[in-house]
């Protein structure tokens, strides 16, 4: 993952939700605990990557007072921020791993090979978030209304949205997934698990189309 990267927030605010399980109270969100903490994974950004795609690592900025006021993208940008879209577009395009909205798997499984070298299971798991999280995507992309996406602010690239609910869709799926050979079993970890497997968003679908 990238260090002090939005996507931490990501993981976690998608957990704010409503009850659908009777063991698990969703209304009473657990104390926050860091995602790498209870699923200790690499970096999955290399250094080489980072530096070439260091240009867009650009957050955007929140919403003024009435943008969006009325959409769920508009609301969840306010409240819970998320990795600038291009700055993923240009990490799946410099290794080829998701390019135009398809995903190559050979691509994908030597990437992984790299990056994730010591844990074929994280290896496993990963490929199968990438697969699942693709078709997601490719769903909610379809399903989106044919209406002009907003300009961005002054300075701000102009990226294809996909790349990154694919990559925030890939993180959720591996912290609710994390491989029991790396993964954190103590209490508070159990706990944050818990609440995000069983809880889903209070309105709409998260980005990526995932229904958790």
């Amino acid at each position: 993952m990238l260090s002090s990267s939005p996507l931490l927030v990501l993981v976690v605010g998608f957990c704010l939700t409503a009850a659908v399980s009777a063991d698990v109270d969703c209304s009473k969100r657990p104390p926050f605990v860091n995602p790498k903490t209870c699923c200790p994974m690499p970096e999955f950004v290399t250094a080489e990557l980072k530096e070439k795609c260091a240009q867009y690592n650009i957050t955007r900025p929140p919403p003024m007072d009435g943008e969006a006021s009325g959409s769920f993208e508009g609301k969840r940008r306010h409240h819970h921020p998320h990795p600038p879209p291009c700055l993923f577009s240009c990490i799946f395009n410099e290794t080829g791993i998701y390019v135009d909205r398809s995903l190559n798997q050979a691509k994908l499984t030597s990437y992984l090979q790299v990056v994730f070298k010591d844990s074929t299971d994280l290896q496993t798991t990963a490929t199968e978030a990438f697969t699942t999280c693709a078709t997601k995507v490719a769903e909610f992309e379809a399903n989106l209304p044919a209406r002009p996406r907003p300009s961005p602010p002054p300075g701000m690239p102009i990226c294809p949205h996909d790349a990154g609910h694919l990559m925030g869709c890939v993180f959720r799926n591996l912290m609710k997934n994390c491989p029991a050979s790396i993964r954190n079993d103590s209490e508070e970890c159990n706990q944050a698990r818990e609440f995000f497997t069983n809880c889903k968003p209070p309105r709409g679908p998260p980005p990526s189309g995932e229904e958790m």
